[in-house]
Parts: C-alpha cells; structure tokens; sequence
C-alpha cells in the first residue's frame, strides 16, 4: 500500500502548474493566464468525491476531523478537505497547518509502524508543496524552498512503497524546473527535468514523464532549437496522448502540443508538415467547443498560409475566423493586426488602416507593448505608401518610443531576474549556515556527558569554521568589486567611443533632411531621415553590446556615408566590398571599430577634392579579419597621421590593444602614389579581432 496524497495534489494539480509553462512558451504572454486559470479550477473540481455534493464532503469531513479518530485517518481526511477548499481561503491554512502538526504527531508515536511513517512524511511533503501552490504566482523563491522541502520528505527510506517516493520526488523535480526556468536559471532547469526524466521512466509514469518531455521541449524552442524541440514533443506524443481515452485538460494540452509540434516545422521552413499538425490541433479544440484554443489554432493556420505558402487569401480568411472566436482582448488586437497586414500587401488602404487601427487601440487598452509595436510598423509602412508624410512620421516616431519600451521592459525584467537568483543564492548560504548552527547544537546537546576538553575543542572548531567562512566571503566579495570595477571601467570606454556621432553631426543632418523638406524634395527627405533615424538607434542599442555582427557594422557603414553624403553635398562616392564566401551573419566583432577612420577619410582626405571615392573593404588574410579604407585624397603628409589623429581613432587603436592582447598594437597607415611618385590618396588598414559563431 503506498501513500495516499501524491496522486491527488500532485498528478492531478501541479501537471497542469507545469503544464502551464507551455501555455507561456507557446501562447501571448497574457493569453496564458486565463487557460491556466480554468486549468486548476478544473483539477480541483476533479478531486471533489465523485458521487456526492462537494458542501457536504466539507462539513463532513469537518466532523471527521473533530471526532477521535487515529493519525492516519485524520490525515486523510485534512487532505481531502484541503482538496475541496479554494487555497485562497482563510480555512485553508488552517487546515494545512493542522496537516503538518497532524503528520508530526504520527511520526513521534513509540513503536511506529512503517505504514503510519510513509503516511506521515508523504503528508508532510504535500503540506509543502500546497504552501508552494500558494506562492507560486507572488514569490519563485519562496515556491522553490518549499518544492526543495517537499524533495526531502520524499526520500524511499521512510516509504513503504519506493516506487510512490520516486514519483513523488520526480514530479517534484519537473515543477521545479518551471520555477528555476522563471527566475532564468535554465542550467538548474535543464538540470531538474533530466533527473525527473530518469526517475520517471524507470517508473513508467507516462503522464509525468510526458510533462517532463514537454518542458524540455519548451526549453529548446526558447533557444530556437527546433529540431531538437520536435524530438521531445514528439517523445511526449507518443509516450501518452496517443489514446483516446484522455481527460477534459489532457485534450486541451494534446491540441497545445500539435501546436508547438507545427510551429517548430513551421521555424523549419517546414510547411506541409507545419499545417498537418497544426490541423490535428484544430480537430481537438473543435472537439473540445473550446473558443480561445479555436482562436489560437486558426490564428498559426493563417501564419503558416500567409508565411510558408504566401497564400493571403487563405491566411486573411484564417485570421477572421481566429477573430470570430477569440474571447481574448488580446487575440482580438492580434488578429486585427494580421488582418491589416494583409490587406496592406493588397493595397486596401483604408480596410487596413481601420483593422491596423482597431488592433492598435486594444493593444493600448491591455497595454501590449509587442503588438503596438506591430501596428505601428505597418501603419507607418501603410502612410508612407500614400505618400501622408506627416502621419508616416508620427506612426515612426511612436513605434520608436514602443520599441525602446520593449528593449527596456526585457533588460528590467532580465535584471529582475537575476536579482531573485542572486537573492535565492544567498537565502541558500544563511540556511546553510543556519543548518550548521543547529547541527553544532544538537552535537553539544548529545555530548554533555563528554569531557570539558571535547566541548572546548569543538567549540573552538565552529569558531574557526566560522572564521574561516567570513574570511571567504569577505574574500569573494572582493573578488567580485574588482570585477565590478573593471566591468564598469570598460563599459565607459565603451560608451565613450560610442558616442562619437557628435553634436554638429546631428544638427547639420536634421538641417539639411529640414532643406529637402522645404524644396518639396519630399523623397529625399524621407529616405535620408530613414536612414539617420536608423543609425541613430543603431549607435543607441549597440553602445550596450560587446559584440555585433558583421552584417549590422556594415548597415551602420552604409547609413553613416549616405549621411555623409547629404552632409558634403554629394562631393564623393563610396563602395563597400566583403568577400563573396564571408557569412558576415556569423562573424562577430566589436560595434563601432571602423567608424572613427571613415570619418578622418571623409574629414581630412577629401576636404579639398571637387569629386572623392571612399573604399572600404573586409577581407580574410591568413584566417585573419582585414579592415581597409581607401580616399583619393591629399593623403598624409608624414607616415605619422599627426594632427589628423582623432580622439575616437586613439581611444579606438587603446582598444584594439586591450582586445587582441598586443600592447604595441598598430594600425597601418600610407600615402598611395601613382608612377610619378605623386601622392593619389592614403590608406589605413588594421586587424580586427573576431569570433566566428558556428
């Protein structure tokens, strides 16, 4: 006989918890809730006794529990209770507290029968993980210490049955993969699922183990790892949703996980296959009646029509049929926007705009940061392409605000994140240390029969053990200063050679775009103010990275000369060249390097030509990265740049330096002559240090 409250708390509630974490992976982040919401209100309905009214099994348990009746049976009756009170309720501490003093009690009988200890730590792990139900949408770390209990409680050695402690422990193991995956711990996550995999196919627990399947599912597709993502939902599929003979939320998690199966085909460029599962999600959630999952399905049938197939017919009849269901303000603001998109590619202005418009608004009203986003872009698309200027200008200057809203909202919440692994980490140490108090003291308690001479010699231990962790701590927290310091010395020479784009710059490019407005060179002025609105927010996002691609220095490359080129009147001309067999999407190399020597180029090496030639060029020279720019200029008047040396180009060739480890590091530089020995130009040429990303 095995215990008696892990199939009813865990299996049956907290595999939808988990299950929820593929909702969030998979759905809008808001989306999400709802369904998880009708999720546990459904599980908990289940644990109701089957043949009778769910009031009178709480008042008669009630009486049960008063009454004189044995720990176990007592036990068990708290533990039905708790399953037929909302955890939200005052009674449900209550009687939660009274299941763990209840379990306590068992345990201290004299003479105590395995049977009562299995019963007795199976009640005390569930008492923890209700206190962690109760906090797992208010405080992960709170929800983690009590999973982490709840995992010591279900050791095999106080277990009758070993095959029930393991499940226990490997359902455990899953919901606290979730929780780690929320405070961004992937590694402990990833750590987690694996050990509950192994447990759990050992037990062939097909449920659990599907849902350990599905969340490291999930954890692949959030690194874009499809292929990989496919091979565990698939596992999951077929280990359990292959019969049909499922319950209400098992359909409901059936249709999710075609879904997610079609979506990564779809990521794959894989759209036959992309439709056929996304279909058999479809034939579920008909099934099921239920609206938002018909929303959700006909909305990805429509992506996979529309992106796959370029069929925007079947597409804009998907996303209508998505909108028609949708229940949702936000599937409503989504489908709206899909449906406007497409209608834009038709050319339907004013159908567009009003579904554009519509989607935007509710998104305000919910306040969807990444949907406004969306609306914006193709309003601003949609006036630029009936030439309304002012209207395009708006959409683009609030799209910007939004977008800067977003990357704020990712960095906030990233912070956020590692503040609560940082503030997990060090609750960890206190209880660690706490832990070692206590055992000390139950050591002194046990020996007070020991000579004098052994209590002062483990007392003089615990002192130098604690000596000895201050002395460690207080050394890693210097460690870690001094990594703060020389992070916060390099992010300022950082920022320091981003912000070259100095103030002239600006201003004389927004009076010239403001020139090409009054000479009604409407065109001109929308494609130079594209473009310096480009580069000004790729400076922006970039000051804050370390590495870039090649592919964005050389947008940032080519919207600078454009610029340039209204700024000096179309006095010169450039070309970039790569080499053809360079993957310049793979190649990574610190942002900005190049920009301070195009400049000094364009400043000092054509000031005084009527017609100049700017050529730039990246090539490979012995599994190195050459960086090359050529002027027809009045070149150097010594192989020394002298006065012509930007403070960007020193504080640039200072981190060259730093980077590639060379403090003689040089950047080369020489006059070009013609055969008559006659200056024709200069040319400055430098390695860049790179990471080639496979």
């Amino acid at each position: 006989m095995g215990g008696f409250f892990l199939p009813w708390i865990l299996q049956n509630l907290f595999r939808y918890i988990c299950g929820a974490n593929q909702l969030q992976a998979n759905m809008p982040k808001i989306y999400a809730l709802p369904i998880l919401g009708r999720l546990i209100f459904l599980s908990v309905f289940v644990l109701v006794f089957t043949n009778a009214n769910a009031q009178n099994n709480v008042d008669s348990l009630k009486q049960v529990i008063k009454s004189p009746v044995h720990d176990t049976t007592k036990l068990k009756a708290i533990g039905y209770l708790l399953n037929n009170l909302p955890n939200s309720a005052k009674e449900y501490d209550f009687y939660n507290e009274m299941f763990r003093r209840t379990a306590l009690h068992a345990l201290q009988s004299k003479n105590l029968h395995p049977l009562v200890k299995e019963r007795g730590y199976d009640a005390l792990a569930v008492y923890h993980v209700n206190k962690a139900f109760q906090s797992m949408q208010t405080d992960y770390l709170r929800t983690i210490k009590y999973l982490n209990i709840s995992l010591q409680y279900y050791d095999p050695k106080y277990f009758v049955s070993k095959k029930y402690a393991w499940g226990g422990r490997g359902n455990v193991l899953i919901c606290l993969g979730v929780m780690y995956n929320k405070i961004g711990n992937t590694q402990q996550a990833i750590n987690n699922y694996f050990e509950a995999l192994r447990i759990l196919e050992k037990r062939k627990d097909d449920s659990s183990t599907s849902y350990a399947y599905q969340s490291i599912a999930n954890l692949y597709k959030e690194q874009n790892k499809y292929k990989q993502a496919l091979a565990y939902y698939v596992k999951a599929y077929d280990i359990y949703y292959k019969s049909d003979k499922l319950s209400y939320q098992d359909n409901i998690q059936k249709a999710l996980l075609f879904a997610n199966i079609g979506k990564c085909h779809q990521a794959l460029q894989q759209c036959e296959l992309a439709g056929v599962y996304l279909n058999k999600g479809l034939e579920v959630a008909e099934r099921l009646k239920d609206k938002d999952l018909l929303s959700e399905l006909y909305f990805n049938l429509g992506k996979n029509a529309d992106q796959c197939n370029g069929d925007i017919g079947k597409a804009q009849a998907d996303y209508q049929k998505s909108l028609s269901y949708s229940t949702l303000p936000e599937n409503n603001a989504n489908a709206h926007i899909a449906i406007g998109q497409v209608l834009l590619r038709q050319k339907k202005y004013a159908d567009a705009e009003r579904n554009l418009r519509t989607g935007l608004d509710v998104a305000r009203k919910i306040k969807h940061l990444e949907f406004q986003k969306q609306a914006l872009e193709h309003l601003s698309v949609l006036y630029k392409q009936q030439r309304q200027f002012e209207k395009a200008l708006e959409a683009t200057q609030e799209f910007a605000v939004i977008k800067d809203s977003i990357k704020k909202f990712e960095n906030d919440n990233a912070l956020t994140k590692k503040q609560l692994q940082y503030e997990y980490d060090a609750k960890q140490s206190k209880m660690r240390l706490e832990q070692e108090r206590k055992l000390s003291a139950v050591k002194l308690e046990n020996q007070k029969e020991a000579a004098f001479k052994n209590n002062l010699l483990i007392g003089l231990s615990g002192a130098l053990l604690l000596l000895f962790a201050i002395g460690y701590f207080q050394y890693r927290n210097g460690k870690q200063k001094q990594a703060i310091a020389q992070f916060e010395k390099k992010s300022l020479r950082q920022k320091l050679l981003l912000s070259q784009m100095n103030p002239h710059f600006i201003f004389n490019s927004i009076d010239n775009i403001q020139s090409l407005i009054h000479n009604k060179q409407e065109n001109e002025a929308v494609k130079y103010l594209t473009k310096f609105s480009s580069l000004t927010r790729q400076i922006l996002e970039n000051s804050n990275e370390n590495y870039i691609s090649l592919t964005e220095e050389l947008a940032m490359i080519d919207n600078y000369l454009v610029i340039q080129q209204l700024l000096y009147n179309n006095n010169f001309d450039f070309k970039v060249n790569v080499e053809d067999d360079m993957d310049t999407d793979l190649i990574l190399l610190p942002p900005m390097l190049t920009q301070p020597f195009i400049e000094n180029a364009i400043k000092h090496g054509l000031k005084s030509k009527e017609k100049g030639f700017i050529f730039i060029s990246f090539t490979f020279k012995d599994q190195k990265l050459v960086f090359e720019v050529i002027d027809n200029g009045v070149g150097f008047k010594n192989e020394n740049t002298g006065s012509k040396k930007s403070m960007a180009m020193r504080i640039t060739q200072e981190r060259l330096a730093w980077m590639s480890n060379e403090s003689d590091f040089k950047v080369h530089v020489e006059n070009r002559v013609d055969d008559a020995g006659t200056v024709i130009g200069a040319k400055v040429f430098f390695e860049i240090p790179y990471i080639y990303e496979k």
